[in-house]
């Protein structure tokens, strides 16, 4: 808003110029003012037109308007097709800006006949030299939008393989715990009971004396190994554990800041493996959706319960420029994924949030 205020007022600032230098009496000078006002209306505006080339080339024709009324060429005049079409220049897409390129050249040309010699080749050079030099500042501004959004574009690919490696990891290392945690169930408990057993059968056949230190050591070993089958077990992280790290991980990698809010009743519930993975990658991608689309670095997310006993996800970020939603890969990936376990997907977007909301029965693991 603040570059917008100053270019207009460096437009106003050059037709105010033009009108002290141009005008021969109270008629012209009117002219020159109401010229003026719309040039500077259409300069203000042109963020907000669908075709912003026409506004451009409205603007080179009401210049040319009040090159013609008043039969003066003023310098001053060149310094405000120069500003208008390096705005051009700088807002408008290739396509755009090449309608824009041929209507400054003809006025440009129609100009330099009207008020200079056909021979005067400088004026030509001149004319030349300027409509080349914006067409490359239009280009070279193009090819840097270009690689910003392929290097955004690469740069979330590189965090979604970091994340799925992640994610890779802890299965397997939740794995590799389930394996162990069995084998040793199935191996060193199977096998410390059966001794117990032995012990208690030499117990009675021979007296309980003998053998009490013995069974007490058997009794400890197993409860030992059973407790750490537990540990093994549940060292897995699953529901609110797993998004908290999701998270932690999230705003370290993608230096954004999530405000996580839970609500009473949430940190309580267990879901099953589905439900882990569905919770997990259902944040992962809202927040994923909203660094790639939206652009903030300001992300609100909130668990919760429904009155239905619903687990509950609402994820809401600001939007700069609002444009129609069209849900793409990762959006409908995510509601099939909340299909299979009964829940789903309810997107919004207004002129200034964008909102997921998320919500699945809770079956106890």
């Amino acid at each position: 808003m603040k570059y917008a205020f100053i270019r207009t007022m460096l437009m106003a600032g050059l037709w105010a110029f033009w009108i002290t230098e141009a005008y021969t009496g109270l008629e012209s000078l009117i002219t020159l003012i109401v010229l003026s006002a719309l040039s500077i209306a259409l300069f203000f505006l042109v963020p907000l037109m669908k075709i912003p080339q026409i506004s451009y080339m409205l603007q080179l024709l009401l210049v040319m308007v009040g090159t013609i009324i008043t039969h003066y060429t003023p310098l001053i005049m060149w310094a405000v097709v120069f500003l208008i079409h390096m705005e051009a220049a700088v807002t408008l897409r290739r396509d755009q800006f090449r309608q824009s390129l041929f209507a400054t050249a003809a006025f440009l040309i129609v100009v330099a006949i009207y008020s200079y010699p056909i021979t005067d080749y400088e004026i030509w050079i001149i004319v030349f030299f300027f409509l080349f030099s914006t067409y490359k500042v239009n280009e070279d501004r193009l090819e840097s939008k270009e690689q910003r959004k392929l290097y955004e574009q690469l740069l979330g690919e590189y965090r979604n393989l970091k994340r799925l490696q992640y994610v890779t990891e802890q299965h397997s290392k939740a794995e590799e715990r389930t394996r162990i945690a069995r084998d040793i169930h199935d191996s060193v408990g199977h096998k410390l009971t059966a001794l117990l057993m032995q012990i208690e059968m030499l117990s009675i056949q021979n007296g309980k004396e003998g053998y009490r230190d013995l069974k007490r050591l058997a009794v400890d070993s197993l409860e030992e190994t059973r407790e750490a089958v537990r540990t093994l077990k549940d060292g897995e992280l699953s529901g609110i554990q797993s998004v908290l790290q999701l998270v932690r991980k999230l705003e370290s990698e993608s230096h954004i800041q999530i405000q996580l809010t839970t609500r009473q009743g949430i940190l309580s519930s267990r879901f099953t493996n589905e439900q882990n993975v569905a919770l997990y990658r259902s944040i992962q991608e809202g927040v994923t959706n909203a660094m790639r689309h939206a652009h903030v670095r300001e992300i609100r997310v909130t668990l919760g319960k429904t009155a239905q006993g619903h687990a509950s996800l609402v994820i809401v970020n600001n939007v700069k420029d609002p444009v129609p939603f069209k849900p793409g890969f990762g959006l409908t990936n995510m509601r099939e994924r909340l299909e299979k376990i009964g829940g789903r997907l309810d997107v919004q977007q207004t002129d200034r949030e964008f909102s997921l909301t998320i919500s699945f029965p809770i079956e106890e693991a």
